[in-house]
């Protein structure tokens, strides 16, 4: 049986040296960063990968984070995926509003804590192995649902078979 593929973490700023903070921050953690400096490339970036979490950076040129959550929260495949919001700037009520609205789990002010960083993306990480595990747990009872559905019928053919050969045996 092949090693399940370690869960992957989307971390997306502008500044590549905020990039290269954050993989030093989560090193420890066990899962796959992929960075994206920009909300365009992250949007490509979630359409080839399943995440089990995003940390993005709220300002950035061009679209912010909240709009990129929001176009990301827009995908059938990418709606779960928790958000953790980044920000070197005081955030008000109604940006934080609109943050939750756009999928927002929390918030992290920088300079990040990172203990704090490593212990919320650990708990998105544990989630989403246990969402598998539970996804393929419920394939493995489709499997043998399907196997046993298929003997049955075996089985009931084979009977049928076995009760018309006894019955002309019987008219001999």
């Amino acid at each position: 049986m092949s090693q399940p593929e370690r869960p992957k973490v989307l971390i997306v700023d502008d500044q590549p040296r905020n990039l290269d903070v954050l993989e030093v921050m989560l090193g420890e953690a066990d899962c796959t960063l992929i960075r994206a400096t920009s909300a365009e490339e992250a949007l490509l970036c979630v359409v080839r990968h399943d995440f089990a979490a995003l940390v993005l950076d709220i300002k950035m040129p061009g679209m912010n984070g909240i709009e990129l959550a929001t176009l990301i929260k827009q995908r059938r495949r990418s709606q779960h995926v928790p958000i953790l919001f980044l920000t070197a700037h005081s955030v008000d009520e109604v940006d934080v509003l609109r943050g939750y609205g756009a999928g927002a789990v929390d918030y992290l002010s920088k300079p990040i804590n990172a203990e704090i960083l490593r212990s919320k993306i650990g708990v998105f990480v544990d989630a989403h192995r246990k969402s598998r595990a539970l996804v393929d747990l419920n394939n493995e009872l489709l499997r043998e649902v399907t196997e046993r559905e298929k003997a049955q019928r075996a089985l009931q053919v084979a009977n049928q078979d076995w009760s018309s050969g006894c019955r002309s045996a019987r008219r001999r």
